[in-house]
């Protein structure tokens, strides 16, 4: 049998990507974002969005970002949470990483920045 005529599987009949979820909670002063999915470079706009306008005006004095729940994270969610860091400390506000999925801490771990960013 030749390439040309090889059987093709089948189409998986889901080939949709997993999608990002975003869940906003108060904790006292604290507001807190629980971040689902992949964090990667077509997930990364929605969250730095979302920070975006609850920096704007009055922001919170400390924003907590739950990755628990994150189950793919690349060099598009470091740079996210750079940007993320860098505005919030520009509108006076504190960013905390809640709990980072294993990977989130391994790809962290990777390009050095583990220790440069609050965790608990």
């Amino acid at each position: 049998m030749s390439v040309d005529h090889a059987p093709h599987p089948a189409a998986p009949e889901n080939t949709r990507p997993p999608a990002l979820s975003l869940a906003l909670a108060r904790e006292g002063p604290a507001v807190v974002v629980q971040v689902g999915g992949p964090v990667d470079m077509a997930t990364v706009d929605p969250l730095v969005g979302l920070v975006d306008r609850l920096l704007s005006g009055h922001a919170p004095p400390v924003l907590v970002l739950d990755l628990s729940r994150v189950s793919f994270f690349c060099a598009a969610g470091v740079n996210a949470l750079l940007t993320v860091r860098r505005r919030a400390g520009s509108a006076g506000c504190t960013l905390v990483l809640r709990r980072p999925s294993r990977i989130t801490v391994a790809v962290l771990d990777i390009v050095g920045l583990t220790d440069d960013f609050t965790t608990e």
